[in-house]
């Protein structure tokens, strides 16, 4: 009895008892269906798209075809590729169908983020006889992903941020050094390495304590940002040691550039607790890379221009 019952079911009546928006289309692209979930969720009443060509409506402010249209007309992946970009990929498991994810202005309040599916509809004779489309709501489900996107995101720049500084730390140097390594050898591009160094910082923090040797390593941090290009990068390398990557850049351009970088802090007056003016310096170190240049032979090369510069008398800059 129950079959005879489920037998004898319209394909209306089946869509209305699914709490999933769907409708279907002819091959005219004229709707034949549109349940009540779709009604709900559309604020479009059945009575007033059945027969009309207007299954755009609740999702676009211009005409233009739905996925489903797309399915009747014989899709081609230009035209998808025209109207969902890289937002869409077939059915794996009907074949014939796509799917997509989009976010749609124009429905709810504040918009809705929709998972939807067209697939072809054909008869007994494999003929194309329309196509329907359903959608779901995943606007919830598209926000947690975004906040798990950003808290990706934000604990890898404090994996990779000094603290005190803003600048880049030592664990995310070499991977950037590797790199940077890597293209100016495929490019046949200069590239540039400067390490550098407060002097006398341990006198400074003995002297006048570690919150004034903290300000002076912020100060420096927000200084190198303020010269670097952007194609640049520099690092916390340790203590009051400083690093900066400088692609593209000869090795004299790059010793101008540094050389800005020492005088505009020399001349800066930082204030102690008690009121007295200090002033602070650096000495840095420039290596250019060459060929059979490692990330630990072109450190070392900027390592040993530092040490030259703080045996010349410090607040230099040495090649």
């Amino acid at each position: 009895m129950s079959k005879k019952k489920l037998d004898g079911i319209g394909v209306g009546e089946l869509l209305d008892n699914i709490p999933i928006p769907a409708f279907i289309i002819n091959t005219d692209h004229v709707i034949t269906h549109w349940n009540i979930s779709l009604e709900i969720a559309s604020g479009l009443s059945s009575r007033d798209v059945v027969g009309t060509q207007d299954q755009w409506r609740p999702f676009y402010k211009n005409k233009r075809p739905t996925m489903a249209d797309l399915i009747v007309t014989g899709v081609q992946t230009p035209e998808l590729d025209q109207f969902y970009a890289a937002k869409y990929h077939p059915s794996d498991v009907l074949p014939g169908a796509f799917m997509a994810e989009d976010f749609f202005p124009e429905i709810g309040k504040g918009g809705e983020w929709l998972s939807f599916t067209a697939s072809p509809i054909k008869d007994a004779d494999n003929n194309l006889i329309g196509a329907i489309e359903t959608l779901v709501v995943i606007t919830d489900r598209k926000k947690a992903e975004f906040e798990l996107t950003e808290r990706e995101k934000r604990y890898r720049e404090l994996s990779q941020v000094d603290d005190l500084t803003k600048l880049y730390n030592s664990r995310h140097f070499y991977n950037e050094l590797e790199s940077e390594l890597e293209r100016a050898r495929r490019y046949k591009q200069p590239l540039s390495l400067c390490m550098l160094d407060l002097d006398f910082f341990k006198r400074l923090n003995d002297n006048f304590g570690h919150p004034f040797g903290d300000q002076v390593l912020r100060k420096l941090g927000s200084l190198i940002k303020l010269h670097l290009r952007s194609v640049d990068s520099a690092y916390r390398y340790g203590g009051e040691e400083f690093a900066i990557i400088m692609p593209q850049v000869e090795l004299q351009n790059a010793f101008t550039a540094v050389e800005r970088l020492r005088l505009e802090l020399s001349e800066v007056d930082f204030r102690t607790v008690s009121g007295e003016i200090v002033n602070v310096s650096l000495s840095a170190g420039l290596a250019f890379a060459e060929g059979s240049d490692s990330t630990g032979s072109l450190v070392s090369k900027a390592d040993k221009a530092l040490y030259r510069a703080k045996r010349s008398g410090r607040n230099l800059t040495c090649i």
